[in-house]
Protein backbone atom coordinates (compact mmCIF):
# COMPACT_ATOMS: atom_id res chain seq x y z
CA UNK A 1 0.00 0.00 0.00
CA UNK A 2 0.88 3.71 -0.82
CA UNK A 3 1.75 6.08 1.68
CA UNK A 4 -0.73 7.91 0.77
CA UNK A 5 -3.07 5.09 1.00
CA UNK A 6 -1.85 3.64 4.37
CA UNK A 7 -2.38 7.46 5.78
CA UNK A 8 -5.88 7.09 4.43
CA UNK A 9 -6.83 4.45 6.45
CA UNK A 10 -5.52 5.32 9.60
CA UNK A 11 -7.17 8.93 9.58
CA UNK A 12 -10.30 7.00 8.90
CA UNK A 13 -10.12 4.24 11.03
CA UNK A 14 -8.56 6.66 13.99
CA UNK A 15 -9.83 9.89 13.19
CA UNK A 16 -12.93 9.49 11.80
CA UNK A 17 -13.49 13.06 9.77
CA UNK A 18 -16.62 13.97 8.45
CA UNK A 19 -15.28 14.86 4.89
CA UNK A 20 -12.69 13.26 2.33
CA UNK A 21 -9.16 14.02 3.29
CA UNK A 22 -8.00 15.77 0.23
CA UNK A 23 -4.57 15.10 -1.67
CA UNK A 24 -3.50 18.45 -3.39
CA UNK A 25 -0.65 18.40 -6.56
CA UNK A 26 1.07 21.71 -7.66
CA UNK A 27 1.25 21.22 -11.51
CA UNK A 28 4.30 22.10 -13.02
CA UNK A 29 4.46 23.35 -16.49
CA UNK A 30 4.64 20.68 -19.04
CA UNK A 31 3.19 18.12 -16.59
CA UNK A 32 -0.78 16.91 -17.53
CA UNK A 33 -3.65 17.20 -15.12
CA UNK A 34 -5.00 13.75 -14.81
CA UNK A 35 -7.54 12.47 -16.40
CA UNK A 36 -11.11 13.00 -15.69
CA UNK A 37 -10.35 16.32 -13.79
CA UNK A 38 -12.98 18.92 -13.66
CA UNK A 39 -12.06 22.59 -14.54
CA UNK A 40 -14.26 25.86 -12.66
CA UNK A 41 -14.49 27.28 -16.02
CA UNK A 42 -15.32 24.77 -18.37
CA UNK A 43 -18.08 23.56 -15.74
CA UNK A 44 -19.57 26.48 -15.06
CA UNK A 45 -18.41 29.55 -17.08
CA UNK A 46 -16.36 31.15 -14.78
CA UNK A 47 -14.07 31.26 -12.15
CA UNK A 48 -13.67 29.83 -8.52
CA UNK A 49 -12.43 30.68 -5.29
CA UNK A 50 -9.40 28.06 -4.92
CA UNK A 51 -11.52 27.02 -1.33
CA UNK A 52 -14.43 25.98 -3.68
CA UNK A 53 -12.62 23.46 -5.34
CA UNK A 54 -11.50 22.06 -1.90
CA UNK A 55 -14.39 22.04 -0.79
CA UNK A 56 -16.10 20.34 -3.69
CA UNK A 57 -13.53 17.20 -3.59
CA UNK A 58 -14.11 16.80 0.18
CA UNK A 59 -17.36 16.83 0.28
CA UNK A 60 -18.49 15.95 -3.18
CA UNK A 61 -15.25 13.64 -3.90
CA UNK A 62 -14.81 15.02 -6.91
CA UNK A 63 -11.41 16.20 -8.88
CA UNK A 64 -11.09 19.69 -9.49
CA UNK A 65 -8.59 21.57 -11.56
CA UNK A 66 -7.06 25.20 -10.97
CA UNK A 67 -5.31 26.50 -14.15
CA UNK A 68 -4.90 29.86 -14.17
CA UNK A 69 -8.10 30.91 -15.89
CA UNK A 70 -10.16 28.77 -13.29
CA UNK A 71 -9.17 31.45 -10.01
CA UNK A 72 -11.49 34.38 -9.10
CA UNK A 73 -9.55 35.20 -6.14
CA UNK A 74 -6.92 37.62 -6.39
CA UNK A 75 -5.26 36.79 -3.25
CA UNK A 76 -4.60 33.38 -4.63
CA UNK A 77 -3.66 34.74 -7.58
CA UNK A 78 -0.45 36.06 -6.23
CA UNK A 79 -0.12 33.59 -3.65
CA UNK A 80 0.63 30.81 -6.05
CA UNK A 81 2.50 32.59 -8.44
CA UNK A 82 0.46 33.43 -11.52
CA UNK A 83 0.35 37.26 -11.37
CA UNK A 84 3.36 40.06 -9.77
CA UNK A 85 2.22 41.49 -5.92
CA UNK A 86 0.94 45.41 -7.58
CA UNK A 87 1.86 47.95 -5.08
CA UNK A 88 -1.25 48.59 -4.19
CA UNK A 89 -1.27 45.02 -2.48
CA UNK A 90 1.98 45.89 -0.86
CA UNK A 91 1.06 48.86 0.77
CA UNK A 92 -1.79 46.26 2.56
CA UNK A 93 -4.70 47.91 0.46
CA UNK A 94 -6.72 44.98 0.02
CA UNK A 95 -6.21 43.93 4.15
CA UNK A 96 -7.30 47.61 4.94
CA UNK A 97 -10.25 48.52 6.10
CA UNK A 98 -11.68 45.36 5.76
CA UNK A 99 -8.83 43.29 8.55
CA UNK A 100 -6.94 46.23 9.83
CA UNK A 101 -7.36 49.31 11.65
CA UNK A 102 -4.91 51.38 9.31
CA UNK A 103 -3.29 50.89 5.97
CA UNK A 104 0.02 50.21 7.86
CA UNK A 105 -1.24 47.39 9.82
CA UNK A 106 -2.90 46.09 6.70
CA UNK A 107 0.69 46.68 5.27
CA UNK A 108 2.23 44.26 8.16
CA UNK A 109 -0.72 41.57 7.67
CA UNK A 110 0.10 41.56 3.95
CA UNK A 111 3.78 41.21 4.18
CA UNK A 112 3.29 37.67 5.78
CA UNK A 113 1.44 36.26 3.05
CA UNK A 114 2.77 32.93 1.65
CA UNK A 115 3.46 32.87 -1.72
CA UNK A 116 5.22 30.69 -4.40
CA UNK A 117 7.72 32.33 -6.82
CA UNK A 118 6.30 33.88 -9.44
CA UNK A 119 5.41 31.16 -12.73
CA UNK A 120 6.46 28.69 -10.49
CA UNK A 121 3.59 26.42 -11.56
CA UNK A 122 1.05 25.58 -14.24
CA UNK A 123 -2.22 24.54 -12.06
CA UNK A 124 -3.16 23.04 -9.05
CA UNK A 125 -5.18 19.65 -8.52
CA UNK A 126 -7.21 18.93 -6.01
CA UNK A 127 -9.26 15.20 -5.11
CA UNK A 128 -10.66 13.21 -2.45
CA UNK A 129 -7.23 10.85 -0.93
CA UNK A 130 -8.93 7.90 -2.29
CA UNK A 131 -9.85 9.16 -5.73
CA UNK A 132 -6.48 10.53 -6.32
CA UNK A 133 -4.76 9.00 -9.71
CA UNK A 134 -1.28 11.53 -8.80
CA UNK A 135 1.16 11.66 -6.14
CA UNK A 136 -0.15 14.92 -3.81
CA UNK A 137 1.99 17.32 -2.56
CA UNK A 138 0.17 17.94 0.95
CA UNK A 139 -2.84 16.22 1.75
CA UNK A 140 -5.25 18.50 3.98
CA UNK A 141 -7.75 16.68 6.80
CA UNK A 142 -10.50 19.07 7.86
CA UNK A 143 -12.07 18.37 11.81
CA UNK A 144 -13.14 19.57 14.70
CA UNK A 145 -10.26 20.87 17.28
CA UNK A 146 -10.37 17.34 18.60
CA UNK A 147 -9.79 15.34 15.78
CA UNK A 148 -6.62 18.32 14.87
CA UNK A 149 -5.43 17.54 17.92
CA UNK A 150 -4.98 13.92 17.51
CA UNK A 151 -3.54 15.30 14.62
CA UNK A 152 -0.75 17.17 16.00
CA UNK A 153 -0.25 14.03 18.98
CA UNK A 154 0.68 11.95 15.83
CA UNK A 155 2.42 14.28 14.29
CA UNK A 156 4.66 14.85 17.28
CA UNK A 157 4.74 11.36 18.08
CA UNK A 158 8.20 10.27 16.57
CA UNK A 159 9.90 13.89 16.52
CA UNK A 160 8.54 15.37 19.60
CA UNK A 161 8.60 19.27 19.83
CA UNK A 162 5.86 21.03 18.81
CA UNK A 163 3.87 22.15 15.09
CA UNK A 164 4.88 25.36 14.54
CA UNK A 165 1.92 27.70 12.58
CA UNK A 166 1.07 31.12 12.22
CA UNK A 167 -2.71 32.38 11.61
CA UNK A 168 -4.04 35.88 10.11
CA UNK A 169 -7.35 34.62 9.88
CA UNK A 170 -7.38 35.62 5.90
CA UNK A 171 -5.52 33.94 2.84
CA UNK A 172 -6.01 30.26 3.96
CA UNK A 173 -5.40 28.29 1.06
CA UNK A 174 -1.95 29.87 1.43
CA UNK A 175 -1.37 28.29 5.14
CA UNK A 176 -3.11 25.26 3.56
CA UNK A 177 -0.71 24.14 0.72
CA UNK A 178 2.02 26.79 0.09
CA UNK A 179 3.68 26.90 3.40
CA UNK A 180 3.63 23.38 4.27
CA UNK A 181 4.67 22.47 0.98
CA UNK A 182 7.84 25.08 1.06
CA UNK A 183 8.75 24.37 4.91
CA UNK A 184 7.91 20.15 4.67
CA UNK A 185 6.13 20.49 7.94
CA UNK A 186 2.72 19.86 9.32
CA UNK A 187 0.99 22.80 9.86
CA UNK A 188 -2.79 23.67 11.55
CA UNK A 189 -4.81 26.11 9.94
CA UNK A 190 -7.72 28.27 10.88
CA UNK A 191 -10.14 28.88 7.35
CA UNK A 192 -10.22 32.20 6.93
CA UNK A 193 -13.23 34.33 6.20
CA UNK A 194 -13.55 33.66 2.42
CA UNK A 195 -13.49 29.78 2.62
CA UNK A 196 -16.50 30.14 5.29
CA UNK A 197 -18.33 32.40 3.56
CA UNK A 198 -17.34 30.65 -0.36
CA UNK A 199 -16.83 27.30 0.94
CA UNK A 200 -18.96 26.70 3.28
CA UNK A 201 -16.37 25.45 5.98
CA UNK A 202 -17.96 25.37 9.38
CA UNK A 203 -17.66 27.10 12.43
CA UNK A 204 -16.09 23.66 14.17
CA UNK A 205 -13.46 23.01 11.16
CA UNK A 206 -9.89 23.37 11.72
CA UNK A 207 -7.15 21.96 8.97
CA UNK A 208 -4.48 20.17 9.58
CA UNK A 209 -2.13 19.95 6.31
CA UNK A 210 0.19 17.01 6.28
CA UNK A 211 3.62 17.49 3.33
CA UNK A 212 3.95 14.33 1.64
CA UNK A 213 7.32 13.29 3.08
CA UNK A 214 5.49 12.98 6.30
CA UNK A 215 2.41 10.76 5.58
CA UNK A 216 4.00 7.81 6.50
CA UNK A 217 5.07 8.94 10.28
CA UNK A 218 2.29 10.63 10.77
CA UNK A 219 0.12 7.56 10.20
CA UNK A 220 2.08 5.48 12.38
CA UNK A 221 2.18 8.15 15.20
CA UNK A 222 -1.92 8.58 14.85
CA UNK A 223 -1.78 4.90 15.14
CA UNK A 224 0.39 4.38 18.08
CA UNK A 225 -1.07 7.10 20.47
CA UNK A 226 -4.24 5.61 19.73
CA UNK A 227 -2.95 2.61 20.77
CA UNK A 228 -1.90 4.33 24.01
CA UNK A 229 -4.74 4.63 25.35
CA UNK A 230 -4.99 7.80 26.26
CA UNK A 231 -5.94 10.42 23.59
CA UNK A 232 -8.31 8.82 21.20
CA UNK A 233 -11.03 9.59 18.74
CA UNK A 234 -13.93 9.04 19.98
CA UNK A 235 -12.65 10.59 23.52
CA UNK A 236 -12.76 8.20 25.93
CA UNK A 237 -14.55 10.66 28.50
CA UNK A 238 -13.95 9.49 32.10
CA UNK A 239 -17.25 11.02 32.99
CA UNK A 240 -18.84 7.77 31.32
CA UNK A 241 -17.56 5.22 33.95
CA UNK A 242 -18.35 8.06 36.88
CA UNK A 243 -20.70 6.26 39.54
CA UNK A 244 -24.21 7.75 38.51
CA UNK A 245 -26.00 10.20 41.52
CA UNK A 246 -29.44 9.91 41.49
CA UNK A 247 -32.55 12.01 43.74
CA UNK A 248 -33.22 10.75 47.73
CA UNK A 249 -36.18 8.89 46.70
CA UNK A 250 -34.80 6.61 43.89
CA UNK A 251 -32.38 5.57 46.51
CA UNK A 252 -35.26 4.80 48.57
CA UNK A 253 -36.24 2.44 46.17
CA UNK A 254 -32.82 1.19 45.58
CA UNK A 255 -32.35 -0.11 49.35
CA UNK A 256 -36.17 -1.76 48.49
CA UNK A 257 -34.60 -3.62 45.63
CA UNK A 258 -31.62 -4.52 47.87
CA UNK A 259 -29.56 -2.58 45.36
CA UNK A 260 -28.18 -0.23 48.84
CA UNK A 261 -27.75 -0.29 52.27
Amino acid sequence: MSFQGQFLKTVEEYIRPLTYPVAVKLVKEGEPFPEKTRFPRQMTGYGWALCQGVSMARRVGWKIGFTREDHSCVVAMMIFGYEAVPELVEKGEIVYPYYAETAEAGKKTEATTPRLPLDDIRGIVIAPVNRADFAADVILVYGSPAQVTRMVQGALYRQGGKIDSSFSGRGACGSEIVVPYQTQECKVILPGGGERVFAHTADDEMVFAVPACRLEDVAAGVEATHKGGIARIPTPFLGMRAKPLYPEKYSEVARLFGMEE
